[in-house]
């Protein structure tokens, strides 16, 4: 009788467990500042994007209205190992980079005029890029650019 109580139980457990229980396949590097009034219009729809989005990607905070902050940030970066991406747009902040989380490449970027709906899609088709799985585009008369800034720090 126990251990048919044990199965049962973790056959509930297992159909509960949340449908991302594995790693992301994409990140959304949330590059802030409280300073730049851009952020804060980012921060909500990049909560209600990937939200919207229905996929496996998680958000990754890169603050640096701090110094607690900015130190948050990078250890959030090294998790992931995804430092070369913290240090290429770290202090630039405004918009958020989309990696892929599997190769840590940058894939699309989205900015504070980008709607949530907007940022979901994108969340949505890259996510599903990185999965290497076949998407639909939607074409859009949007003249928004998803292109990544140049780089912000880039050495001496």
């Amino acid at each position: 009788m126990k251990l048919r109580t044990l199965l049962a139980a973790a056959a509930v457990t297992a159909i509960a467990a949340p449908a991302f229980a594995t790693s992301p396949d994409t990140y959304v590097v949330n590059f802030r500042n409280n300073d730049a009034a851009e952020s804060t219009i980012l921060d909500s729809n990049i909560d209600a994007a990937i939200a919207m989005a229905g996929v496996n990607s998680e958000e990754v905070v890169i603050d640096t209205s701090t110094a607690a902050a900015w130190e948050k940030g990078a250890h959030e970066a090294f998790d992931r190992d995804i430092v070369s991406i913290f240090n290429k747009w770290v202090g630039l902040p405004g918009f958020a980079v989309i990696v892929d989380a599997h190769t840590k490449e940058d894939i699309s970027c989205v900015n504070s005029k980008h709607t949530a709906s907007e940022i979901a899609s994108e969340v949505r088709t890259k996510t599903m890029m990185a999965q290497g799985r076949a998407y639909k585009s939607d074409a859009s008369t949007s003249m928004k650019t998803t292109q990544c800034p140049p780089a912000h720090n880039t050495g001496h």
